[in-house]
């Protein structure tokens, strides 16, 4: 599923941090902002998320790294 938009927040659970995901969907393709409705993507906890964190710039390095052919 692909989000219009991605928020996150971060909360205190059980004196831990966790990052919560959230994504924006259009509940049809024609929907107005008013009628977003808001999924929850995940809930990581803090080692959770730097593992996230190291992933994704190891893919993202990747992608700086390619070069494009047209």
């Amino acid at each position: 599923m692909q989000y219009s938009e991605i928020d996150l927040r971060v909360r205190k659970a059980n004196r831990k941090r966790v990052v919560e995901i959230d994504g924006y969907h259009h509940v049809q393709p024609e929907s107005k902002p008013g009628e977003y409705r808001r999924v929850a993507i995940a809930d990581l906890t803090e080692s959770q998320a730097r593992d996230l964190h190291d992933r994704l710039g190891d893919i993202i390095a990747d992608w700086d790294s390619e070069t494009t052919v047209d």
